[in-house]
């Protein structure tokens, strides 16, 4: 199957070449050309005007392991992954992933059974961002029969901005409209959106903000003007 998905790849892309529009041109690539089949142990479903809709084929830059079984990968049809991978190790958990949300050669480890790992929409993340629902070894509290470092559900919510090389730790929960800061570890629960999170482990270092992907020079005010918005910004 792998290589008929190879060859399948290689004819969209030199069909497509014909095609003078660029936007169908795009569209018909993000449509036709698949990373892998789904592994077994996992469902995949693609949400399509809010609908579910089961798949064979995963069509996004994601590579995908699975070991265990009745798992659950639901990601709509408009998000965008590049060189990124997920990796399911345990039972009847899902992962999620929103409308218009992209992902950038970033992590995904969802271990745990019965677990939850949800991205919201319009989520943009950064380079070589690590998402971890769960340790990959147990630890023990003195005779306790059971570790203390269990997996936990991981959230992360609408219009969340994850700087590069950011790590996200089970049990984190990312309000929306907030950002978290490069290289910074989460690893907690937040509540209140509109924040920025930065550091190791990660706080809020400022509230009331809001961001847009836009870079801050196409962004033309006059000098005074900016000057007053930065100190307004910087008393919360």
């Amino acid at each position: 199957m792998k290589i008929l998905l190879f060859f399948f790849n290689i004819f969209v892309r030199v069909f497509t070449c014909i095609i003078p529009f660029k936007p169908l041109r795009r569209k018909i690539r993000n449509n036709y050309i698949f990373t892998q089949t789904c592994p077994k142990g996992a469902k995949f479903y693609i949400v399509k005007n809010g609908k579910k809709k089961r798949s064979n084929f995963v069509k996004f830059g994601l590579s995908i392991q699975v070991y265990g079984s009745n798992n659950e990968i639901i990601i709509d049809e408009s998000a965008s992954f590049a060189k990124s991978e997920l990796v399911i190790r345990g039972s009847n958990s899902v992962f999620s992933v929103g409308k218009d949300s992209s992902v950038n050669n970033a992590k995904f480890r969802l271990y745990g059974n019965d677990k939850k790992m949800s991205i919201g929409e319009d989520c943009m993340f950064s380079y070589d961002v690590e998402i971890w629902s769960g340790d990959g070894h147990a630890i023990f509290c003195g005779e306790d029969e059971l570790p203390y470092n269990m997996e936990k559900d991981l959230i992360i919510g609408n219009h969340v901005w994850l700087g590069a090389f950011s790590r996200i730790i089970k049990g984190a929960n990312i309000p929306d409209n907030s950002i978290v800061g490069m290289a910074s570890i989460v690893n907690k629960n937040f509540s209140e959106n509109n924040v920025i999170l930065s550091g190791i482990p990660a706080s809020v270092v400022k509230t009331n903000i809001r961001w847009e992907k836009a870079a801050p020079h196409e962004f033309r005010i006059s000098e005074s003007l900016h000057k007053e918005k930065a100190l307004d910004c910087s008393s919360h």
